[in-house]
């Protein structure tokens, strides 16, 4: 499997569009909880630890971070738009920026949940909800379109984000199918250009 991350995403983003024909994806539903959710977070979560740290090998290959707060030194330090991303869910008007909390050196929310879920699932079980799914899982698409730059920056990109479900902001995700035209913020465009400035977006 030579991109298993990008190939684990697209297999999450398919549960949850199954999921979401169940479960109507809306601020009303994010306190819903059961044992298919529990199990989806834990899998993105960990996904995320994975990949967050082979994104830190490559800014920092001489450093060995430990945990969420040395990945965020040195993802933040590198990438000074990365908290500020957005993914979006379109088909329900969904709009996340799940590593916002970076900007003010905070740990997210739903990680220290993931973390309570992980370790005392018993008490903490609850939290394994709808709403914390689907922040871990923009989360990971975040870690993702960053890590995997190099591709999806490449003419005829071997990966493409072309997802059912969750997406980057629109003005990125649009180009992002064909990869010769990609951009992101912190990294030039395929043609050279510097990178657009962050700003919110509007979901149509």
């Amino acid at each position: 499997m030579r991109y298993p991350h990008w190939q684990f995403f697209e297999s999450v983003d398919d549960e949850l569009h199954s999921l979401s024909r169940s479960i109507e994806f809306d601020n009303a539903n994010y306190s819903t909880f059961s044992v298919f959710l529990a199990r989806l977070y834990l899998s993105v979560c960990s996904e995320i630890d994975v990949v967050a740290k082979l994104l830190c090998a490559r800014i920092a290959p001489a450093k060995s971070p430990k945990n969420i707060c040395d990945y965020r030194s040195l993802i933040v330090t590198k990438y000074r738009n990365f908290a500020e991303l957005h993914t979006e869910v379109p088909s329900h008007e969904l709009d996340f920026q799940p590593w916002l909390s970076w900007k003010s050196g905070t740990t997210p929310d739903w990680w220290t949940a993931y973390n309570e879920v992980k370790h005392e699932r018993g008490k903490y079980y609850a939290k394994a909800n709808l709403g914390n799914v689907l922040e871990s899982t923009a989360g990971l698409l975040v870690m993702l379109v960053y890590f995997h730059q190099p591709e999806l920056y490449s003419k005829n990109s071997p990966i493409q984000a072309d997802f059912k479900i969750m997406r980057i902001e629109r003005r990125y995700a649009g180009a992002l199918t064909w990869g010769f035209s990609y951009s992101l913020p912190d990294f030039a465009n395929s043609h050279g250009g510097p990178p657009p400035t962050v700003r919110s977006p509007t979901i149509v």
